[in-house]
């Protein structure tokens, strides 16, 4: 069973990225975005188990247990951070290639432009002569 396959048959292409790049890592699960709120925290928490648990509990042992989930999130969340830095770098290049297509379409239209550009002052110039022509006949007569 493949953990990072979606529901869709055909992955978008940034899972696709996504994937690739925890391949690379070597990332064994997907990454995900749960935090679990402390046992302190959650609406049923009893005071009387918790103590119970903790005398009977090694507080060694359950001090290294934490520190263990904490650093099992620390490493999620720096390889999610990764993806999305090579993420949005790939975005960032593909914004960087449009901007240069364009300019070197703008580029490649300039020559075309100068070359009308005579033309066109000459059509408004011709344009305002025939605009003031008739209305200056008007007042001749």
């Amino acid at each position: 069973m493949d953990p990072y396959k979606e529901a869709s048959e055909k992955p978008s292409k940034s899972n696709q990225i996504k994937r690739t790049l925890r391949e690379f890592y070597k990332l064994d699960t997907p990454i995900q975005f749960e935090t679990r709120l402390p046992e302190l925290d959650t609406d049923n928490f009893s005071l009387e188990e918790y103590v119970k648990e903790a005398e009977h509990n090694d507080p060694e042992k359950l001090l290294k247990l934490e520190n263990t989930l904490i650093k099992v999130e620390i490493r999620n969340l720096e390889s999610e951070k990764k993806v999305l830095i090579y993420d949005n770098y790939r975005k960032l290049l593909s914004i960087a290639d449009i901007i240069q297509r364009m300019k070197n379409g703008a580029e490649s239209v300039k020559p075309i432009i100068d070359m009308l550009e005579p033309t066109l002052e000459h059509i408004g110039t011709l344009s305002e002569s025939l605009n003031h022509s008739p209305a200056e006949e008007e007042t001749k007569n």
